[in-house]
């Protein structure tokens, strides 16, 4: 990293991540927080991306890393997405209950999904202390479901996850986050929650299309329950900063388990295929500039 002469808060060869959204001019609403049109997304909204050896930012868009983690901080974007969907369900939470009720209580979680924020859902979980399950399409001896495992979570394949527990108070979970985007496994994730259960929506479809879905139960149950659900998009300072320092903190208990997902380290010239294709039990693909 080099540095411009009026910086003063990181010096040359420092190791950085950068965040993808900037705010446009004027603009006070934290950053993750703005409307469509209020902002850019560097490689996403009307701002080239950082697939190019070298790229030029400004400070307050970079975030510190340990050397320590600087293998696996590629991830620490993807996580910072995860980790605001915790951190958002926490702080409601503590809004509704008191502060301390998943402190003295650690939440029941479950995952849908096993892409790169579906096991960056797993780390936040597992970071904090929280058990977590994890559901997917996958038969339980393949890659990503005994990864899931090593990590410490409970991994349960879609065609045996009870949706519909007879006793959602024993049986469900309290926290759920949702990566698939879809509808279906939203409308069945929404009925294995508790009492004052939250659920946050960490992915949708990029165009959605008309379909035929039965809400109800999803609007009793609410009712009834006291549901909670968030979407959430993007990440906050705090969040790329529990990122960091839970990466930091995994590598300590699981360094093996965060190298594997890493299951492609490309070249620019062979990185085409994997932005157009998804390897089969891939789940973070790397373009090494170098």
């Amino acid at each position: 990293m080099a540095v411009g002469s009026e910086v003063t808060e990181y010096s040359r060869g420092d190791l950085v991540v950068p965040a993808v959204r900037r705010p446009k001019p004027g603009e006070t609403r934290r950053l993750d927080y703005l409307p469509l049109g209020k902002f850019t997304e560097r490689g996403i909204w009307s701002e080239h991306g950082f697939s190019v050896p070298r790229w030029l930012d400004r400070p307050e868009h970079l975030y510190r890393v340990p050397p320590a983690i600087a293998s696996l901080a590629v991830f620490a974007e993807p996580l910072a997405v995860a980790e605001k969907g915790a951190n958002e369900a926490l702080t409601l939470q503590s809004a509704r209950l008191g502060q301390q009720v998943w402190q003295d209580n650690p939440p029941r979680v479950l995952v849908t999904g096993m892409g790169p924020i579906g096991f960056a859902a797993v780390l936040a979980a597992v970071a904090r202390g929280w058990p977590v399950s994890m559901v997917g399409r996958d038969e339980p001896d393949t890659f990503r479901a005994k990864l899931a495992s090593k990590f410490g979570a409970t991994y349960i394949p879609v065609e045996g996850m009870n949706w519909d527990p007879a006793d959602a108070e024993r049986d469900g979970f309290d926290l759920c986050l949702e990566c698939t985007g879809s509808d279906d496994i939203m409308l069945a994730g929404a009925g294995t929650l508790r009492s004052c259960g939250i659920m946050v929506w960490l992915g949708s479809t990029r165009l959605p299309q008309p379909a035929s879905r039965n809400v109800a139960k999803l609007m009793r149950d609410g009712l009834i329950r006291n549901h909670l659900h968030i979407g959430t998009v993007n990440a906050a300072p705090r969040d790329f900063q529990d990122a960091l320092s839970h990466l930091a903190l995994l590598k300590s208990t699981h360094a093996r388990q965060l190298a594997a997902l890493f299951t492609a380290r490309v070249k620019l010239p062979e990185s085409l295929w994997h932005y157009e294709h998804r390897q089969p039990q891939g789940i973070k693909s790397v373009v090494m500039m170098e």
